[in-house]
């Protein structure tokens, strides 16, 4: 998700400029990790079970369908199974354009560490894009829906990377990205390819 990485270089200025602080559970805020990745936002805690949300219109708002609803393609359990710590019940965006759910970690070691999946809006669907060096790399994903492949984006001043699973499923399509700084690149292909195939399982 492009709107993504806005978050992910505040976070990493945030993090520093307070240099000395621990309780960011170790995010890179410097340096270039080969396969880590940078958190894009802080993720407010909840309770309950995750579910879904809101109403299931069909409208569409800033290209992305309302159906389904991103929180009810995954649970908390798969999310903190892709995670491996703790998570918090799935929080659908604030933002009412957005139809996206995130999963958090719990504890404040954990809170860079996050799921998020969203219903996308097509036109932003492009398997056939040309990678751009330094920029991102596009790299093959198969089994998952009806097309699939994974984008790893390139943080501005060397502080990190994503890597986000994009594919399409019945004329629909979708994102997932599993958060977790410092990871390499294959754990967070094969935790997003697992969490696709559950989302897929529910549509």
């Amino acid at each position: 998700m492009r709107r993504t990485l806005i978050g992910l270089a505040i976070v990493a200025g945030l993090v520093a400029a307070c240099g000395s602080s621990a309780a960011t559970g170790g995010a890179p805020a410097g340096g270039a990790p080969t396969g880590g990745t940078q958190p894009a936002a802080t993720v407010a805690a909840a309770t309950g079970s995750p579910a879904a949300s809101v109403a299931a219109g069909t409208s569409v708002a800033g290209g992305a369908p309302m159906t389904p609803v991103a929180c009810s393609l995954l649970t908390t359990a798969e999310a903190a199974t892709a995670l491996g710590v703790s998570t918090n019940p799935g929080a659908p965006s604030v933002d009412p354009k957005e139809n996206v759910c995130t999963f958090g970690g719990t504890a404040i070691a954990d809170m860079l560490k996050f799921v998020e999946i969203s219903v996308t809006d097509p036109a932003e669907f492009l398997p056939g894009r040309a990678p751009v060096a330094g920029v991102f790399d596009r790299l093959p994903a198969s089994g998952v829906g009806d097309a699939a492949y994974y984008q790893k984006d390139y943080l501005p001043n060397n502080s990190g990377t994503t890597m986000e699973l994009s594919f399409s499923k019945g004329g629909k399509t979708f994102a997932v990205d599993v958060v977790i700084p410092g990871s390499p690149d294959a754990q967070l292909q094969a935790s997003e390819k697992a969490l696709a195939l559950a989302a897929i399982g529910r549509m």
